[in-house]
């Protein structure tokens, strides 16, 4: 019998490739360029940061992607260098998205059922959190969100 665990990495290892194939179709020249708000390359970001936020756990100050800008708890997210920008160029900014989804991937592989237990940060609830496994399966459906957005984009 697959594990919640098993069936999470094989579902956000499937998300992720599908995302990266759309993310693959787009030209050098216009990954940067904002289609219907964003670029493709700030929906890659984007989705880069909640896989961190999400899945990882990683509350490091370095959040300039969650797309919540003016919100003070992402304002306190972002007071440090992003690790990577819009700006970095698609090859870069889709080594980015291919490292952090590698390792929410194997985090998921490798998580205990205690991992998954419990309540975890989530801005858009209305007590400001949401249980693990919710928000994981929440951020799941994000990616695909985000991966339709891209496909959008590209028609505008």
């Amino acid at each position: 019998m697959t594990s919640i665990q098993e069936f999470l990495a094989d579902n956000y290892r499937t998300e992720l490739t599908a995302f990266r194939a759309v993310l693959d179709t787009i030209s050098e020249e216009t990954f940067g360029t904002d289609r219907l708000g964003h670029s493709p390359a700030w929906h890659a970001l984007h989705i880069a940061d909640w896989l961190r936020l999400t899945v990882l756990g990683d509350r490091a100050a370095n959040y300039h992607y969650l797309g919540w800008e003016d919100k003070d708890w992402a304002q306190a997210m972002g007071t440090e260098a992003a690790p990577m920008t819009e700006a970095g160029g698609k090859a870069a900014v889709l080594a980015r998205l291919e490292a952090v989804g590698e390792q929410a991937v194997v985090y998921l592989r490798g998580a205990s059922d205690t991992d998954m237990q419990g309540m975890t940060f989530s801005p858009s609830a209305p007590t400001g959190e949401r249980p693990r496994l919710a928000a994981v399966g929440l951020h799941l459906r994000h990616v695909a969100y985000h991966r339709g957005q891209v496909v959008l984009g590209q028609k505008a």
